[in-house]
C-alpha cells in the first residue's frame, strides 16, 4: 500500500509540474516538442551531412567527411534534445542548444 501512496504522490507531482509549466508559459511545452523532436530525429544529421559536405567539396569526401560530421552532429543533437526534454520546465524556452533548432532547417 506504501508503494502505491508512493507512485501515486509522484505521480501528481509531476502533473502538477508539468502543468504549472504550461500555465505559466506556453513556450514550455515548445520547449519539449523541440526536445523530443531532436532526440527522434538526431539520426539524420548523418545523411544531411554528407549530402551538405557533398556539395560543398566532392562526393567522395562527402561520404567520408559528412559522415563523420554527420554522427557528430546526429550526437550532439540527440544530446541537446536530451537536455530540452529534461529542462522544459526551466526557462529560457527560446533558446535552442543546436543552430539550426530543427535538423530539417538549413539544407543546401
Amino acid at each position: 500500500m506504501a508503494k502505491k501512496i508512493m507512485v501515486l504522490t509522484i505521480m501528481l507531482g509531476i502533473l502538477f509540474l508539468s502543468a504549472n509549466a504550461y500555465a505559466y508559459d506556453r513556450n514550455a511545452a515548445t520547449k519539449l516538442g523541440r526536445g523530443v523532436a531532436n532526440i527522434v530525429t538526431g539520426w539524420i544529421e548523418i545523411p544531411k551531412q554528407v549530402y551538405n559536405t557533398s556539395v560543398d567539396y566532392d562526393p567522395f569526401t562527402g561520404i567520408v567527411f559528412g559522415t563523420v560530421k554527420g554522427v557528430a552532429y546526429g550526437v550532439l543533437r540527440t544530446l541537446a534534445g536530451g537536455f530540452d526534454t529534461a529542462t522544459f520546465i526551466i526557462p529560457p524556452y527560446d533558446k535552442p542548444v543546436m543552430q539550426p533548432e530543427f535538423v530539417f532547417e538549413d539544407w543546401e
